[in-house]
């Protein structure tokens, strides 16, 4: 009886396949590693041919909730998906539609802000466009690889990538619950990706952002049709998204001001102040702190900076004296947003707020291998001569000025790419990134990303675009490995540690922002336009008054001419922007044709900055993107149980599918079945092994009477 009783447990005990081990666990992290560099490659080479990709863009995607997708999409069970949509089904009676012939696009709402949920903004159509060329690539791979995947027990992994801009195109096809609330860029996989957070023996980024709340900051900004736009509600949609986007490894530090600065989300703190690791719970206390400031008082930079600068400082000597890694280089990025206008202290002059913040930038970068990237916003403040630019050209700067029309979320784009250029040089080519386990959007299982970065090498310095990912289930690691959940997650964090240290070790060096004199102009090109350029104070040039006419009309050419003898305060001037200011050109009572601002730009940097890789070029009919991306909006307020829930081996919506898994629901599972089977058969064997060792001695007492 005993025998047979271990015979079961034993059986219990090998539920999971013999044959998967560590090896077959390693052989998956490798192919997923080299797929997701083949399609980082596919992406990069999309990139480089953006503008031929306009071409035939016109409704060739499909919407994450509004589109109809083709006849081939299908609803397969969970053993051949790996995913099961939980307001379906569990993946045996039903499932949710899947399409392996398309990919799907999904945007955050604030750049989906056109006629039937599509981007007005021509970079974000440029991203939805480019990527779309990637799959075929997608869909080939799927097929290729498929049964390779199937062997193994495993489902075959998702791909996708997340663009800079807030785009997300993901294969498999499948529609969202959420509409236009996924953005890739808060995602952990895609956090966890961007440059300063990918090596302990680099330290992660460190951000200080001051927020200017004034009573001018309440002032409006823009007005669309969903209604009014302050300074102030524009600039916490920004400051959420920047803050939402760092990664727990980070450190932050939100200040406002107005008469007074104040550390925002950390009630009750003392001086000195530093700035605080990013966790998920600071990111969240500061967050839910931002969206209940209000404007107050007037405007003083000299305290706001003074105050930053303090906790700059506090930060570094408290840091170092805790130090744990061997770099000591620390790069920090500064935000600072006002609307360009202060009113204390009295008597200040713009040259005295200059002069401050290039002192403060001095002093802290002389105290170690401390590097500070300052990013100015204007709110509606266009003016180039303002102090916000001087101050961006005095201490190596960027400046982004807006009228609102640049969305929320994208507005410090230009930080996080200045932060990722040190990864888009030859040293970090082969680099790729594993998250820890998190739960995927679309089933909520536990799972793990491997991705890579993607940059347009056609500009210097090679400028980041977003991340490629491809996921694994935490359930398809352990079918490889063998062991239980705990032990699969275990070897993967050894695993891929193993690989990190065998194939990259991060040096000072490699992750130093130091940019060429040309590329800091194209970074500036990149965050403001041609407004934000610094033009040197002697443009070292052999360009002629002729070459200038050649080039511009005559009415633009006078004031280029100019740029070539004339300088503004530190450097600065505001002749590149004449273009966008002036409506029209008359020449000779004659209204001439508007110069192109490729052509604009090209005289810029190739004529007076000699710096001819420094900006990318406009495609052609940049002007005239197609406003309509979606193949259709079929489905366009249905509710996401009527989109995509679907009976297993259909290809079509069954409305009965919710019900039919209430019913399942309130049965007893096969796990559960099992259980309480094995369970009763234990009790069983031990009752019967007790009743006949009871027995045996009762005959053995009866004996000795």
């Amino acid at each position: 009886m005993m025998r047979r009783f271990f015979l079961l447990l034993a059986l219990a005990w090998t539920v999971h396949p013999a044959a998967s081990t560590r090896e077959q666990l390693i052989n998956g992290i490798n192919r997923l590693n080299s797929d997701v560099l083949e399609l980082r490659d596919v992406l990069e080479s999309s990139i480089s041919n953006r503008c031929n990709s306009i071409r035939g863009c016109y409704r060739m995607s499909f919407d994450e909730c509004q589109s109809e997708y083709t006849e081939r999409q299908v609803c397969p069970t969970l053993a051949e998906s790996g995913y099961a949509v939980p307001d379906c089904g569990r993946g045996i009676n039903c499932n949710g539609l899947f399409d392996y012939t398309i990919t799907t696009v999904r945007m955050p709402a604030s750049i989906a802000n056109g006629k039937n949920g599509n981007p007005t903004n021509p970079e974000v159509t440029e991203s939805v466009c480019y990527t779309r060329t990637a799959q075929q690539w997608m869909i080939r791979k799927y097929n290729a690889d498929k049964d390779v995947w199937k062997a193994l027990n495993v489902s075959s992994p998702q791909m996708y990538f997340g663009s800079s801009t807030g785009v997300f195109r993901i294969f498999p096809g499948r529609h969202s619950k959420e509409c236009g609330v996924y953005d890739p860029r808060t995602r952990p996989w895609y956090k966890l990706t961007v440059p300063s957070t990918i090596s302990n023996s680099v330290k992660p980024r460190n951000v200080v952002i001051l927020m200017d709340t004034s009573r001018s900051m309440n002032e409006t900004l823009i007005r669309t049709t969903n209604g009014t736009e302050t300074k102030l509600s524009y600039m916490k949609k920004a400051v959420r998204s920047t803050v939402r986007g760092l990664s727990e490894r980070a450190s932050v530090a939100v200040i406002r001001f107005g008469e007074f600065p104040s550390i925002v989300g950390r009630p009750g703190a003392e001086e000195p102040f530093f700035w605080k690791q990013a966790t998920e719970e600071h990111r969240d206390d500061l967050v839910e702190s931002i969206n209940k400031i209000n404007v107050q008082g007037r405007s003083n930079w000299v305290s706001a900076f003074n105050f930053a600068f303090s906790l700059i400082r506090n930060s570094l000597a408290h840091t170092k004296a805790k130090d744990e890694y061997a770099c000591e280089l620390e790069n920090i990025a500064l935000l600072f947003f006002s609307d360009g206008g202060y009113n204390l202290p009295a008597g200040t002059s713009d040259d005295d707020v200059v002069e401050l913040v290039s002192a403060r930038v001095k002093e802290v970068e002389a105290a170690g291998d401390y590097h500070i990237h300052p990013f100015f916003y204007s709110l509606g403040n266009m003016d180039p001569d303002q102090v916000e630019k001087q101050i961006s050209c005095a201490v190596d700067g960027y400046w982004t000025p807006t009228t609102g029309s640049i969305a929320p979320g994208n507005l410090t784009s230009g930080y996080s790419t200045l932060f990722s250029t040190p990864m888009g040089t030859d040293a970090f080519r082969n680099y790729t990134s594993w998250s820890e386990p998190y739960n995927f959007t679309t089933s909520g299982e536990i799972g793990y990303t491997v991705s890579s970065l993607v940059y347009n090498r056609d500009v210097e310095p090679a400028r980041f675009m977003g991340a490629v990912g491809m996921d694994i289930s935490a359930k398809a690691a352990q079918e490889l490995y063998g062991g239980s959940m705990n032990e699969t997650i275990i070897a993967m964090e050894q695993i891929i540690q193993a690989s990190e240290e065998r194939n990259f070790n991060a040096t000072c060096n490699q992750q130093r922002i130091n940019l060429t004199y040309c590329e800091t102009q194209s970074m500036r090109h990149m965050t403001g336009g041609n407004a934000a350029i610094c033009l040197p104070e002697k443009p070292e040039t052999n360009i002629s008054k002729d070459e200038v006419e050649d080039i511009l009309p005559p009415a633009d050419s006078i004031i280029v001419e100019e740029a070539l003898n004339v300088t503004g305060t530190n450097g600065t001037n505001a002749t590149s922007t004449v273009p966008d200011q002036v409506e029209d050109f008359v020449f000779d009572g004659e209204e001439i044709e508007r110069p192109t601002e490729g052509e604009v730009d090209e005289l810029i940097f190739d004529a007076l900055l000699n710096c001819s890789k420094g900006f990318l070029p406009n495609c052609p009919g940049y002007d005239e993107y197609p406003d309509d991306l979606w193949r259709n909006v079929d489905l366009q307020g249905l509710d996401y149980q009527d989109r995509v829930c679907c009976r297993v081996g259909t290809n079509e919506v069954a409305s009965e599918c919710p019900k039919l898994d209430e019913i399942r629901n309130t049965k007893i599972s096969d796990a559960a079945i099992f259980g309480i089977l094995f369970g009763a058969l234990v009790a069983l064997e031990l009752a019967g092994c007790y009743w006949c060792f009871y027995r045996k001695k009762r005959q053995s007492q009866a004996v000795d009477d």
